[in-house]
C-alpha cells in the first residue's frame, strides 16, 4: 500500500453511529458526576452538617499539695498538683481529628506550670474522656508577696485554661477547623487540701 492510500484511509471520517455514541457515553459520565456531586453536596449540607464539638470538665483534683510559710522572710514555698478530668463530645457522623495542644495552670494571670496534650482522634457520635495532671512550677512564684498573703489566709487562686484545636473531614471535600476552650477558675484550700468556688466557662468556635 503506497502512502497516498494511506492517507486516504487516515482520513475516513468517523461514522456517525460511532461518534453519537461516544457522544453518549461522555454525557453519561458528565451526568452521573454531576449526580454524585450534588449527592455529596445534599448529605454535607444535612445529614452530615458540621456540628459543634462539647467540652465538659467532670472533675477536678488535688493530688499533690505542701505549703511552707517562710514569716520571716515573708515567703512562701507551694507544690502543687492538680488533676482534671474532661471530656469531648463530638455529635458529627465522621470522626474529628485535634492536633498537639496544651493546658495552662495560671495564678493571678501569670503562667506558673503547663501540660502537653497530644494529638488524637475522636471518633464519630462519641465522647473522648482526656486528663491531665498540671503542677505548680513553685520556682516561679518563690518572690510573689500576694502568694504569701493567699497562703497565710490559706485559699489560693487558680485558673486553668485548656484549648483544643483540629478539623472535621467530610468525604475528603469539606474540612471545617474547630477550637474548643475550657476556662476554670477556682480556689485551692490550704488548711484541709480541698478545691472550692469552682467556676468553668466553655467555647467552642467552628
Amino acid at each position: 500500500m503506497d502512502v497516498e492510500s494511506s492517507k486516504a484511509i487516515a482520513m475516513i471520517p468517523e461514522s456517525p453511529k460511532k461518534h453519537r455514541r461516544r457522544n453518549v457515553c461522555l454525557g453519561v459520565t458528565v451526568a452521573v458526576n454531576l449526580v454524585i456531586s450534588l449527592v455529596l453536596l445534599i448529605l454535607g449540607l444535612t445529614v452530615f452538617k458540621p456540628k459543634q464539638l462539647t467540652t465538659t470538665v467532670d472533675s477536678t483534683s488535688i493530688s499533690d499539695l505542701k505549703v511552707s510559710l517562710d514569716t520571716a522572710r515573708l515567703r512562701v514555698r507551694v507544690n502543687v498538683s492538680l488533676d482534671m478530668d474532661l471530656s469531648i463530645k463530638n455529635p458529627n457522623k465522621v470522626s474529628a481529628k485535634y492536633k498537639d495542644s496544651s493546658a495552662f495552670l495560671n495564678y493571678r494571670g501569670q503562667v506558673v506550670g503547663e501540660v502537653p496534650i497530644p494529638a488524637g482522634k475522636i471518633s464519630a457520635d462519641s465522647t473522648k474522656p482526656m486528663n491531665v495532671t498540671l503542677t505548680l512550677v513553685a520556682d516561679r512564684l518563690l518572690s510573689d508577696s500576694q502568694l504569701f498573703s493567699d497562703a497565710m489566709a490559706g485559699a489560693i487562686p487558680f485558673n486553668i485554661l485548656t484549648k483544643i484545636s483540629g478539623k472535621v473531614s467530610i468525604f475528603n471535600l469539606f474540612k471545617v477547623k474547630f477550637t474548643c476552650t475550657v476556662r476554670c477558675d477556682l480556689v485551692v484550700f490550704v488548711s484541709n487540701s480541698t478545691i472550692g468556688d469552682q467556676k468553668c466557662k466553655y467555647k467552642t468556635k467552628l
